[in-house]
């Protein structure tokens, strides 16, 4: 028994598994979670919000054009982005959650941002929609758009 409390406490502490607090959260801090974390270029923030199935990644300006990817190659694919992209602006600008769906959810963010190898401002729009999953909102897909 002691055992197992220990086990959960650093399996709590290290990120791996979801806080009764990561239970609780709405849409709208997934989304506020993620935004913080494009806007710092952190992949390990935004795969924390992602769950067991494989998420729809199309990102052309650094990453895949689309496909379904486990959380694993999601994170080496977002960690390349941010390595050659400096993100300038990323701010959801709109967030739905339609009555007709109510396990999903849609928001869509502007994104101002360089290519480290150009001085040229790059600005898109990213689609991120969350679903439920086991008590818990998870990013299903990420979709750039220009």
């Amino acid at each position: 028994m002691i055992f197992r409390r220990t086990l959960l406490v650093a399996l709590l502490v290290t990120g791996i598994a979801p806080s009764a607090a990561a239970q609780d959260e709405s849409p709208a801090d997934v989304f506020a979670s993620i935004e913080r974390a494009w806007v710092v270029g952190s992949a390990d923030a935004v795969v924390a919000q992602f769950g067991k199935r494989k998420v729809y990644l199309s990102l052309p300006d650094g990453g895949p054009s689309g496909g379904h990817f486990s959380r694993a190659q999601s994170y080496f694919i977002l960690k390349d982005l941010f390595a050659a992209t400096r993100t300038e602006e990323f701010s959801f600008i709109s967030i739905r959650q339609p009555e007709e769906q109510p396990g999903n959810a849609i928001g869509l963010a502007e994104r101002s941002f360089r290519r480290r190898d150009s001085s040229r401002a790059l600005t898109d729009r990213i689609f991120v929609s969350l679903v439920r999953e086991d008590h818990r909102w998870i990013v299903a897909e990420i979709k750039s758009v220009r």
